[in-house]
């Protein structure tokens, strides 16, 4: 079947149809591409020659090749990953996936821009996964101060130390995941293949966000967490405007129309800006530990930050104009494409900035002081002191994970509530209360007391977890963040995914319709106990922090599943029982596990809990015993409470529905 740009003239999508394309924004796409590569590897030259990073070394100097190559490479390596992360987001989110038919009766065909997102995604993966082989190369041979070389000696150490050593695994890993990407993106075309590839891409950020600059940090969970975002913040902004600037001819023709292109400007606008300030933010906490102080940035590194500093300042600024170009309607299009091309360049000049900071040294020494206690061999932190009533309160670790979640949760539901009073429709208060409250005791929970004495005592392990699990899930439900965005949000007609698209899927599909019924649900959160305590995901989570991140996700994510189960509206009567009874039998298994921690004579994972080295509190023993009360006051009394309120709620027969984003009754559900 023949494109769309090749059939005879088919009606418009819009009665106001933007300008064809033209021959000369048709050459203007490659030409910027090249000029933003030039930019990017002028601003990295200068930058690495200034700081003096590129000198040659006294001592164990690897040559002008890996000094100057391996900065070089890392700049190609996060443009290419940029680009392939915004094309996997575009052509799952933004751009359209397919057009209407000419005929009737016909399928629909395949939008060009999706083709187009496609296959730059599939192009610059191939790069990304060829120049994190080179780096793999080129930080062997600057680890161990030696040119690259085909001698035995220097190939023979190259896979010690891709498969020993912490940089070279991280690398290894991001070049797996980059080809797995490759291969995924020539292949993928449906939504779920799309998507699942585009989780696998995003993944890298995980190995990645263990090297950079802040790895040497007291804090290295935090940091980690920290420049995790900093790298999905920057890698979706900068590599969306890119692709953003490929698809123009095929968002711009007379096919595509003002609507059409409207809609996508106005996609990746908000996207851009949630990276925006997933960058600002996650970039001062970056500086903060690694400068050290304000007379940390009267250095090299410190220069640089200032630079970084001023250009992240004014794409804010371009951004916030190219916004209110973007929401004039029609849109100005000609100004958007100009200001979308120097938000390109200066984005790129920034990442290569970025890179020049990671070769820079740091006012902060870049080495921690080695390990010396038990506790900071196991948990990578000096012991605690004592827990006290005082401690619950002061005793604080940022994961700055969650918080970013929270905040970004916080200001969606507070909009969406805010717009649905100035239209008018009343939104309950207790609702609001409940959501934020739900965030606040997530943030308590993963940055507060408990996230410190977790791997120290399993007492507060199994409260923080059993937190996340229940209470926090059923505060947030209760909020019905679901019914809200249903009220706010429009259902697309264009094949491209948004939050209406993805929540019908899980509903129709297998999974979505087993776990709606409470008890399959109720099997489920209890069987993700069981696996996280009694399998090596637990000594997982307690050893690295990507497993303590992954323990806690699935316990929000199962308790969510769990909780918009129970906490849904009842078709009748006998839904209701079922929903209280099942709220009542899974704090009876609580109680049986607590039983049985309570009479327990063996450890869960003994060699742990045993060699932290502590010398205040109960003994390991009989504190794990002593958990058998946190998992019966976290655990089970919140569900026996929501059983409660599920009882006095009952069935609501004439509760309407919110369908296709019209609010019919805020009220109830």
């Amino acid at each position: 079947m023949a494109t769309p740009s090749r059939t005879t003239t088919p009606p418009p999508v819009s009665s106001t149809p933007a300008p064809p394309e033209t021959g000369r924004r048709r050459g203007a796409v490659p030409a910027a591409v090249i000029g933003v590569g030039l930019v990017s590897l002028a601003v990295l030259w200068l930058a690495l020659g200034s700081s003096g990073a590129t000198r040659a070394r006294d001592v164990l100097d690897p040559g002008i090749l890996v000094r100057w190559g391996l900065p070089t490479a890392t700049t190609v390596h996060h443009l290419a990953m940029s680009i392939t992360w915004a094309g996997l987001v575009f052509a799952t989110t933004v751009v359209p996936r397919s057009i209407p038919a000419t005929g009737a009766g016909r399928p629909r065909v395949e939008h060009p821009a999706f083709a187009r997102a496609m296959t730059v995604t599939a192009a610059a993966a191939a790069v990304w996964t060829l120049a994190a082989v080179a780096i793999i190369v080129l930080s062997y041979a600057d680890t161990i101060g030696t040119p690259v070389s085909g001698s035995p000696e220097f190939t023979g150490q190259l896979g010690y130390y891709v498969t020993r050593l912490i940089p070279g695994q991280a690398w290894a890993v991001t070049a797996v995941m980059a080809a797995l990407t490759t291969t995924l993106a020539v292949l993928a075309r449906s939504p779920q293949l799309v998507a699942a590839t585009t989780v696998v891409a995003l993944a890298a950020v995980v190995p990645l966000s263990q090297l950079g600059h802040v790895a040497g940090v007291d804090d290295h969970n935090g940091a980690v967490n920290a420049l995790a975002l900093h790298l999905l913040g920057a890698g979706i902004w900068t590599g969306g405007i890119i692709v953003l600037a490929l698809l123009t001819p095929l968002l711009t023709t007379r096919h595509a129309g003002q609507q059409s292109t409207h809609r996508v400007l106005v996609r990746f606008s908000a996207l851009a800006g949630a990276a925006f300030v997933l960058v600002t933010v996650s970039g001062v906490i970056n500086t903060v530990y690694r400068i050290g102080g304000w007379d940390g940035l009267d250095s090299g590194y410190g220069a640089l930050v200032i630079a970084k500093t001023i250009a992240t300042l004014a794409l804010g600024v371009l951004g916030y104009l190219n916004r209110r170009a973007i929401t004039a309607r029609p849109p100005a299009l000609g100004r958007v494409w100009r200001l979308i091309t120097v938000e390109a360049l200066i984005l790129c000049a920034v990442m290569a900035l970025g890179v020049a900071l990671g070769r820079t040294p740091t006012p902060v020494p870049r080495e921690r002081e080695p390990d010396i206690t038990d506790a900071e061999i196991l948990t990578g932190y000096l012991l605690p002191p004592p827990l006290s009533a005082t401690e619950w309160f002061t005793q604080w670790r940022f994961d700055w994970l969650w918080i970013a979640v929270a905040i970004l949760a916080a200001v969606l539901y507070l909009a969406g509530v805010r717009r649905l009073h100035r239209a008018g429709t009343p939104w309950p208060a207790a609702r609001t209360v409940a959501f934020l409250a739900g965030l606040v005791l997530l943030v308590y929970v993963t940055c507060g007391a408990m996230a410190i004495y977790a791997p120290i005592l399993f007492s507060i392990h199994t409260t923080a977890h059993l937190l996340l699990a229940f209470p926090v899930p059923l505060l947030l439900i209760a909020g019905a963040p679901g019914r809200l965005a249903a009220a706010l949000v429009p259902a697309r007609t264009d094949g491209s995914t948004g939050w209406r698209e993805l929540t019908t899927r899980w509903r129709t599909s297998r999974a979505g319709v087993l776990l709606a019924r409470p008890v399959p649900a109720a099997i489920l959160v209890l069987a993700g106990l069981g696996v996280s305590y009694y399998t090596p995901v637990f000594a997982l989570a307690l050893h690295t922090h990507v497993g303590h991140e992954l323990m806690n996700t699935t316990a929000i994510a199962l308790g969510l599943i769990f909780a918009a189960t129970v906490l849904s509206p009842p078709r009748d009567r006998a839904a209701v029982h079922t929903r209280a009874l099942t709220l009542v039998a899974v704090p009876g298994a609580l109680g049986a596990w607590a039983a049985a921690i309570a009479l327990s004579p063996m450890m869960v994972q003994p060699e742990w809990f045993s060699g932290l080295g502590r010398d205040w509190g109960p003994s390991p023993l009989a504190d794990q015993q002593s958990a058998a009360s946190s998992i019966l006051l976290t655990g089970a009394l919140p569900l026996l409470a929501a059983a409660l309120a599920v009882l006095a709620r009952g069935h609501h027969p004439a509760t309407p529905d919110i369908d296709n984003g019209i609010v019919k009754d805020t009220h109830h559900g």
